[in-house]
């Protein structure tokens, strides 16, 4: 809309042109407008009563002159009456109450005085001046209001923005406590899970250290029973070898008694023999 401005500042001697060769310039701006008008007049003429409906002085003025001014132009009366009540004040140089300060503030975009001036400036009439100032000022309104439906305004934006700021940081917080939950979680069960595996670990150890005992038990009754099984061959063995030697003695011996008494028989034979030989012969002799 401030480009409008600009480009309608720009273009003021073509404005000018224009409205030399067509006289009945704003002739069409009546038919343009809405019977609606007649409702923005009358909204205008209540802005204008106090708190108690009291009429302002002020905004009276401002709202008859809109009126009056409006009416042979066909302009809204609402957007007369603004302009009408800018153009008084600064004609007057006197302040606006605040709500209409507010109003013009937030409604009017341009000095429509300033505007007026340039327009007069340029050829046109003071009456022509103000209906063309009423008419842009009214049409930059409406479309700053289409504008303001369309797209978000600066304070909304800012409001979402730090709304979505403190989601994000509440999420961030949320994801952060959760990644600390998470690794308490996990080094707790970590924790735990060498604890049961420092358990199985001493179980384990004392099942072989059981099992090593056992079998070292085992091993030593099996070698004390080996040994005693040896001592008993030995024992047998000696046993034996003992009644062999007293076998062999026994032999011994008898085969000697039987030697000598071989050695008496046959030399008792043998001095039969040789007396009974000495006995032959002596008879043989006789």
């Amino acid at each position: 809309m401030r480009a409008v401005a600009q480009l309608w500042a720009c273009n003021g001697g073509a404005v000018a042109a224009a409205a030399a060769s067509q006289p009945p310039l704003l002739g069409w701006l009546p038919a343009a407008w809405p019977a609606a008008h007649f409702l923005a007049a009358q909204s205008a003429a209540a802005a204008a009563a106090g708190p108690h409906g009291a009429v302002r002085p002020y905004m009276a003025a401002a709202a008859a002159d809109a009126r009056t001014q409006a009416a042979p132009l066909g302009l809204p009366p609402a957007a007369a009456a603004a302009t009408a009540a800018n153009s008084r004040r600064q004609q007057t140089g006197a302040p606006a109450p605040p709500g209409q300060q507010c109003l013009l503030d937030r409604n009017l975009l341009v000095d429509t005085l300033d505007m007026m001036k340039r327009l007069e400036g340029i050829g046109l009439a003071r009456e022509q001046a103000e209906g063309l100032t009423h008419y842009l000022t009214s049409v930059m309104c409406t479309n700053r209001e289409k504008l303001e439906e369309l797209f978000v305004a600066k304070v909304t934006l800012e409001k979402s923005i730090l709304e979505q700021d403190a989601l994000h940081a509440g999420f961030r917080s949320e994801v952060l406590k959760s990644q600390e939950l998470q690794v308490a979680t996990f080094t707790r069960d970590t924790e735990r899970l060498q604890i049961n595996l420092e358990k199985i670990r001493s179980e384990i150890r004392y099942e072989v250290d059981k099992l090593t005992a056992s079998q070292r038990l085992d091993l030593n009754l099996e070698k004390g029973r080996m040994r005693d099984e040896l001592q008993m061959v030995r024992d047998k063995s000696n046993e034996l070898e003992i009644k062999m030697d007293k076998e062999v003695n026994s032999l011994k011996a008898a085969m000697e008694q039987s030697k000598n008494d071989t050695v008496k028989y046959v030399l008792g034979l043998m001095l039969a023999l040789l007396t009974a030989g000495l006995g032959a012969a002596r008879l043989v002799l006789h």
